[in-house]
């Protein structure tokens, strides 16, 4: 049987407006040692049979049927049917750019677990062709770039047990950040950086209709230091805390201060940031004061617009 290099997993849920484009740009790639295995979550619409259709057209494409036990699941089910020595996501309304798996794999050497795409995103000038693994860490932790989500990267596919997956289903924003805080912790090598677009992102939808609150995150935060080894909780801390005064934000703009200002989530973050001698920036403190949301999320919008 032939060797295959990398695996592609596509989770799938009611995606047959945009399913079709993106199988098309996994099997058009300019890199062919693939296999592509498509999860179909439990759709409502065409998706199964527009998988079904591929597999039968494609005999490098392989499909799983499963019932609705969400993304995250979806992706563990493609994993454990892989043969790749190499894994990569990705969703099932973007696309590949036709050189993305040949740009990855070419710097994926053995001195490699995960080689991560679009590494201009970072924040690191110039960005270096290799990170060190302690301090690749830190930028996973304060969720940097797109070190927060996992598609556009690949990793080896030991790295990908099943603890790295294994999350409440309803943990459905933050879910992408946790699986990246267990990785980067399976693995001691240096991670390779791709700075060129290896991805092509979709409309977001999930992003735009979730409420955060801050019951959510604080079950988020306890599943984040359930992912960091318990004897290195006090150097990530403050990398944390950024990640964490992130989310606040949100929670602030979703919901009323009533609602929050009290909440153990909000007030682990001022005991925290006291612990290590921090406290919130001027501007944070301004935006947390704000007495009405629709000022929050007017503060937050004209925040968004001075960045460009």
């Amino acid at each position: 049987m032939k060797k295959i290099s990398v695996s592609v997993v596509v989770p799938v849920y009611n995606s047959e407006a945009f399913l079709t484009p993106c199988i098309e740009s996994i099997l058009r790639q300019s890199f062919d040692d693939l296999e592509l295995i498509l999860v179909d979550d439990g759709s409502q619409d065409r998706s199964g049979s527009i998988c079904d259709d591929f597999a039968q057209r494609d005999s490098r494409v392989k499909v799983i049927h499963q019932t609705n036990r969400g993304r995250t699941e979806a992706r563990a089910n493609g994993v454990g049917e892989a043969k790749g020595e190499w894994v990569a996501f990705v969703d099932s309304d973007d696309c590949l750019p036709l050189d993305a798996l040949e740009r990855l794999t070419a710097v994926a050497d053995d001195d490699t677990d995960i080689v991560l795409g679009n590494g201009n995103e970072l924040p690191l000038h110039p960005c270096p062709e290799k990170i060190a693994m302690d301090e690749f860490r830190h930028l996973a932790v304060r969720g940097e770039g797109t070190i927060g989500v996992p598609w556009g990267s690949l990793y080896r596919r030991y790295l990908l047990t099943p603890w790295v997956f294994d999350l409440p289903r309803h943990i459905m924003m933050g879910e992408d950040y946790l699986f990246w805080l267990r990785l980067v912790f399976l693995s001691e090598k240096p991670v390779h950086v791709v700075k060129e677009n290896v991805y092509d992102k979709g409309e977001e939808h999930t992003c735009n209709t979730f409420v955060w609150t801050a019951d959510y995150c604080y079950e988020l935060n306890e599943l984040r230091k359930g992912s960091i080894p318990a004897e290195k909780q006090m150097e990530y801390l403050s990398d944390m805390l950024d990640d964490r005064i992130g989310n606040m934000f949100s929670v602030a703009v979703c919901c009323r201060r009533h609602d929050w200002i009290r909440s153990a989530y909000y007030q682990d973050i001022i005991n925290d940031l006291a612990s290590i001698g921090r406290s919130l920036s001027l501007k944070q403190r301004l935006f947390f004061m704000l007495p009405a949301r629709w000022l929050r999320r007017l503060y937050s919008l004209l925040s968004r617009w001075f960045r460009r």
